[in-house]
This record gives structure tokens, sequence and C-alpha cells, in this order.
């Protein structure tokens, strides 16, 4: 039986995959979300510069939360987890390019192909996202780690 701490993110990236979409920071939200719901096997959204390095991610709770404002979906704000919440839709409101969507702290969302598959699921768990890019060791975007490989591996190490 393999042992889990041990598989690397490269032992569970498949790269005959449909990568995600990857924005420009200056691309119109808007035209990423028709983009993005065009193609219903995406799973994530990474921005990036026009060399691929990545800027940040999109999450699928933004884009959520980016319909729920659209439809005029009431607020909540019966506690400060909801407040928080609140204050990030009224900035996603105001924001019209993608990288004014990414989330702050999801820049360091990228894995290399020799980190363990242990920390690509640490860091989907911290920015709640099912799939991470995958960076080369320039840092430019080579594809992304899905949620699903990792559970694939999860059942080949308990088998």
């Amino acid at each position: 039986m393999k042992r889990l701490r041990d598989i690397t993110v490269e032992q569970a990236y498949n790269l005959d995959r449909t990568p995600s979409l990857i924005a420009a920071p200056d691309d119109e939200f808007t035209d990423v979300v028709r983009r993005f719901a065009r193609q219903p096997d995406l799973l994530g959204i990474f921005v990036a510069e026009a060399d691929c390095h990545l800027l940040g991610v999109i999450t699928r709770r933004d884009i959520l939360d980016w319909a729920r404002v659209q439809i005029g979906a009431p607020f909540y704000t019966s506690d400060e987890h909801w407040l928080k919440e609140d204050v990030r839709l009224f900035e996603m409101m105001r924001a019209s390019k993608a990288s004014e969507v990414a989330r702050e702290d999801s820049a360091s969302a990228a894995v290399r192909l020799s980190d363990p598959l242990s920390e690509a699921l640490r860091k989907m768990l911290l920015l709640d996202l099912s799939c991470l890019p995958v960076v080369d060791g320039t840092g430019i975007i080579i594809g992304d780690l899905k949620l699903s490989e990792i559970l694939h591996q999860v059942l080949l190490a308990t088998e």
C-alpha cells in the first residue's frame, strides 16, 4: 500500500485533462464569467499575466456571489462571517476586471509537480478550491490539479 504522504502532485496530475480557464488581469469580469459558463467541464479560473505567471484565482464562491448580486438575492449580516462576505459582495459589485475579483490570498494557490499531494490538499481546503494551478519551476501555469485527481490517489492508497 502506497503511503499518502509520499505521493506528489506529479503522480496525481493528469496532463490530458481540460485545463482551467486562464484570464488576463484586464479581462472584463463579465466576459470571464461568460467564457466559464460556456465550458461546463471547467472547474477553475486563474488570473495570470500574458506569460502565464499566476496572479490569483477566482473561486467558485466568487462566481456564486457574483450571480447572487446579479439576481438580487438578499444580503445576510447576522454574524461576523456574513458581514465579511457582504463586504466582499459590495467589492464585487464595483469590480469590472478579472484582477479585481481574484482573491488577494490566492496568488499562493499554485503547486509544483514535486510538491506533496498533502500540500495541495491543504491549499484546496484553505482557499476552498476544487482545483489548483500547477506551475513549472519558473512559476508559469502548465495546467491544474483537480480534487478528483487527489481523491483518485487517496482511493488507490487505501486499497
